[in-house]
């Protein structure tokens, strides 16, 4: 099927029917003959409430639409068939069904939909005072048979809350159709003008209407969860009738449009060359900032796939060494740096070694008005012209004359339009801006300042974690080692180079200092000292023994000499006897 709409009649303010719509009309009318050659087979089938209601199966809308469109494809006439229940051309009997799929089985039984309900009728809408009727009348009726749903409750509630001031209109409509049904007066479509006619009304065709408009809110309402085919998109701000209005054209606009292309034949425009040559170019300038497209720049590690905060603290609005990419982009345009919170810091760091820091105090200041509501902006423009641009103010600014009476001409056309001053001050800002980007800027980039920031950003590397947990907060430090200083031995290790003569080069290595977790790479296990605290008990006086005994080396090893000076070691005379 096709999905086109059909030709929209500017007469009509009502949104265009697509054109499907009425090839799925026309099947149905096609379906609803009543010879049994070309039509589909109704069958009496008894329902909830003992009454013979003529319905068929899936079966038959399945076989009919293979047989009348020559579909070998059973799922295909079933998704067919699945459209027609969807849209509400057809619909279940049970309503306890879940969804509105139609299987090739006869498990279900379905029936035609009245045309009054079909989809985008002129007498036949789904707004929400309509809703809001339905939902009353079914709570006036009975519970058990016309109780309402939890989301259809949830619905009505949130309804008569929107409509606070037509609750008296919502209800009196509501009763008026119930008293209506019940008499057998009421008809959608038509009403029935006597009451003997009424009288005549079958019991099962009352019963079928309440069938036919909880079908037709079930698709315009349909329960959370299920698919809501009828939704129309957004509304139109300009009907159709307003748009043909606009599109009849006199004098004055046939001079206007003259006008607009006269200014566009004097613009220049430029080569697609060119165009995209200036493209490419600027794609491989800024190629290696971008983490998406250079690995190098989510450098430590890319917080897109390893989750790692180290990235985005790195990269701060405020940090106190910037890192190396950040800072080289600054170089490439007088934007980038004024775009960066960072960079405006450092830049209006510069100027105030200059004594031009009113400068970029001044651009700042008119950027937060801005950007600031709407009742400061008379206050801002008052503070900004008093310490700025006054006689005698504090940071005078250097501008011309000439952009001086522009701006003091701008206040006084705009003074009591608040969103009108907000751009007052833009030739005085763009003179400001011109004279930082031409003088100030290439200062800045040839200054010690930026150099050494340059050598900072380069030289510090970015301390990692070991274990994927602890602190969230990681600083940007320096790996340099502690300073190796002599800590003070324990009590085992004083009694254990007790016999150890003064003269001995053991005194003179100094013990090894606990390392940082930064360096332990750097450190020689070889030399790693075992404390004797980790002795319990009387095994500290066993050291005492074993130095005085025929092996001393064994106690000096407790201790953790190195093997290479366990030979210089002098032992007792009792161990040189042996």
């Amino acid at each position: 099927m096709t999905v086109q709409r059909e030709v929209m009649a500017v007469d009509q303010d009502s949104k265009p029917r697509l054109s499907v719509f009425s090839k799925m009309e026309k099947m149905i009318v096609a379906m609803a003959k009543a010879d049994n050659e070309n039509g589909i087979v109704m069958r009496a089938k008894r329902n909830l409430f003992s009454d013979q209601i003529q319905s068929f199966s899936g079966c038959d809308i399945v076989d009919w639409l293979k047989r009348q469109y020559n579909i070998t494809d059973v799922k295909e006439a079933c998704y067919l068939a699945t459209n027609l229940c969807q849209y509400g051309y057809i619909y279940p009997i049970d309503f306890k069904l879940s969804s509105y799929t139609v299987k090739y089985d006869r498990s279900a039984e379905y029936r035609f939909q009245a045309p009054y309900f079909w989809p985008f009728r002129k007498d036949g809408t789904a707004d929400s005072i309509k809703y809001a009727i339905y939902l009353q009348k079914r709570s006036l009726r009975n519970k058990q048979k016309h109780g309402l749903e939890p989301y259809e409750q949830e619905a009505f509630d949130k309804l008569l809350k929107v409509f606070a001031d037509k609750k008296e209109f919502i209800e009196k409509q509501a009763r008026e159709q119930v008293r209506m049904t019940k008499a057998g007066l009421y008809f959608y479509g038509h009403q029935v003008t006597s009451v003997s006619e009424a009288k005549k009304q079958r019991r099962t065709e009352k019963i079928l209407l309440d069938l036919q408009e909880r079908a037709f809110w079930r698709v315009h309402r349909p329960r959370p969860g299920c698919i809501q085919t009828m939704e129309e998109g957004p509304k139109r701000y300009f009907q159709p009738s307003q748009m043909a209005a606009r599109r009849r054209k006199n004098k004055d606009t046939y001079r206007a449009e003259i006008k607009f292309l006269k200014k566009a034949l004097e613009k220049p425009k430029p080569k697609l060359s060119k165009v995209l040559e200036s493209y490419l170019t600027w794609n491989e300038q800024y190629q290696e900032y971008d983490p998406f497209l250079d690995q190098n720049a989510a450098l430590p590690s890319n917080p897109w796939i390893s989750d790692d905060t180290l990235f985005w603290e790195a990269n701060d609005t405020l940090v106190k060494i910037p890192t190396e990419l950040r800072v080289k982009k600054w170089a490439i345009s007088f934007f980038n740096l004024m775009k960066d919170e960072q960079g405006s810091h450092e830049f209006e760091v510069f100027l105030s070694t200059e004594y031009s820091q009113e400068n970029i105090r001044f651009w700042k200041e008119v950027e937060d008005m801005k950007h600031g509501p709407r009742s400061m902006i008379e206050e801002s423009v008052n503070r900004i012209t008093s310490e700025f641009l006054s006689n005698n103010a504090p940071r005078e600014i250097n501008i011309d004359s000439k952009t001086l009476e522009t701006v003091n001409r701008n206040k006084e056309e705009m003074k009591g339009k608040p969103e009108s001053l907000r751009y007052i001050f833009d030739p005085a800002q763009e003179h400001i801006y011109l004279l930082m980007k031409k003088d100030s800027y290439p200062r800045f980039l040839r200054s010690d300042q930026y150099i050494n920031l340059k050598e900072m950003a380069h030289n510090q590397p970015i301390k990692k974690r070991f274990f994927g947990f602890g602190s969230g907060k990681t600083q940007i430090k320096r790996q340099t080692p502690s300073p190796k200083l002599k800590r003070r031995s324990t009590s085992s290790e004083r009694e254990a180079n007790s016999d150890i003569s003064g003269d001995s080069p053991i005194h003179s290595i100094t013990p090894m200092h606990s390392y940082s977790t930064g360096n332990l790479k750097d450190m020689d296990m070889k030399q790693t000292p075992s404390s004797s605290r980790f002795l319990k008990g009387s095994d500290s006086s066993l050291l005492k023994r074993l130095s005085q005994s025929k092996f001393p080396g064994l106690a000096k090893r407790q201790v953790g000499f190195p093997p290479d000076k366990l030979d210089a070691v002098p032992t007792s005379p009792a161990a040189q006897g042996q």
